[in-house]
């Protein structure tokens, strides 16, 4: 008899177990999901900032989408700049192999422009969630290069077609592991809050147009994406 008993608690553990399994497909991300998702190995470093925007979990969320990605260390550095967020590889790491890579991620902490309504301090959860997307699509096409491809890809910040292209292909990579909903939010609420009016000068204005004019997907085009993704049809998001 208690063999029989063992034998149906065993298939019925591993019928149940997938029901289980901790999603990862949501449209919009709460702050009660999470806690959830953790940096247990304690490869994400604050060197500064706001530890209560819980970077760590962020980070951690957004990972489980590359699966097969490397690193050693983020480093994330908050400053004053232009420019909402930088993301680099230190020196040492481009002779290094994938996993003994350290990046360093350089977030704005202030601009002294109306860029200020769209620094990762000030956008919504899942906002946050997919510019930080775009800097892990980043690393996880780091994965693949190795010192010659640093090379290249250092030369192709000087311009501005080149980084345009790098970042299109970082955001289409997001969205191709299912973080789609994060990076249409990101999209949409950039839209809204840098719409020309809401910019104190016309120079500002023509400034944040000259460096950032096609850097970035549409909402409209991310949609498209999203609704063509195989991705967004076998999972249920939630």
């Amino acid at each position: 008899m208690n063999k029989y008993l063992t034998f149906f608690l065993l298939l019925l553990f591993f019928l149940v177990k997938p029901g289980f399994s901790q999603t990862i497909y949501y449209k919009n991300v709460s702050d009660s999901i999470l806690p959830s998702f953790k940096d247990t190995a304690n490869r994400i470093i604050l060197v500064n900032g706001d530890s209560s925007l819980n970077l760590k979990n962020k980070f951690a969320y957004v990972q489980r989408f590359f699966p097969k990605i490397e690193f050693q260390n983020i480093k994330i550095k908050f400053r004053n700049s232009q420019t909402i967020v930088k993301i680099k590889p230190t020196f040492a790491s481009i002779f290094k192999a994938p996993k003994q890579r350290t990046y360093k991620i350089f977030y704005s902490n202030l601009s002294e422009t109306t860029l200020d309504s769209v620094l990762l301090k000030n956008l919504s959860l899942n906002s946050q969630l997919g510019l930080i997307a775009v800097q892990m699509s980043r690393i996880e096409d780091f994965r693949t290069g190795g010192f010659f491809d640093f090379v290249a890809w250092h030369f192709k910040q000087l311009s501005t077609r080149s980084k345009n292209k790098i970042n299109y292909d970082d955001e289409l990579r997001a969205i191709e592991a299912g973080l789609g909903y994060q990076l249409l939010s990101l999209s949409k609420e950039n839209e809204e809050k840098l719409k020309i009016e809401k910019w104190k000068n016309v120079k500002g204005y023509a400034n944040y147009i000259k460096q950032n004019k096609k850097r970035s997907m549409s909402a409209e085009i991310i949609s498209n994406f999203v609704n063509d993704q195989p991705v967004y049809h076998a999972q249920q998001y939630k």
